[in-house]
This record gives C-alpha cells, structure tokens and sequence, in this order.
C-alpha cells in the first residue's frame, strides 16, 4: 500500500497519520506504543517493540564455591 501523506505541525512536533487500511493490515491500534528509526540513508522506519527491549537486563548470577581451598 502506498499514500501520500502531508506533515502537519503538532505543538512542537510534527506528525503523520498512518491511514485506517494500513492500520487494519498491520493489526495496530490507535494508543500503541512504536519505536520510531531514523536509519543512515535518511529514510524512517516504524516498528512495534520487541518484549526484550523493555526487559532490564539481569545481573549474572554469582555461585559462590563452597569447596574453597583455606590459606591461613
């Protein structure tokens, strides 16, 4: 599907509206969450967030050796 959309200026930003079919094709709802990708040869890429992007990363687990060696 291909549109020709218009900017319009929004407060301090500017926004696009993603048409209705595009919207349905996509399986989007309105409120959704997107991560917006301003990629090396000027073009955007708009894309749902993978579950792992929002995960904090775990500290590895510590296994303390209870078998240490004494050294007085």
């Amino acid at each position: 599907m291909r549109a020709l959309q218009k900017l319009v200026r929004n407060g301090n930003s500017t926004q696009v509206t993603i048409p209705r079919p595009a919207l349905f094709w996509l399986g989007w709802l309105p409120g959704e969450a997107v991560i917006l990708e301003v990629l090396e040869n000027k073009s955007l890429l708009i894309r749902r967030p993978a579950s792992d992007e929002f995960m904090p990363n775990r500290a590895k687990t510590v296994v303390l050796d209870r078998e240490l060696p004494y050294t007085p």
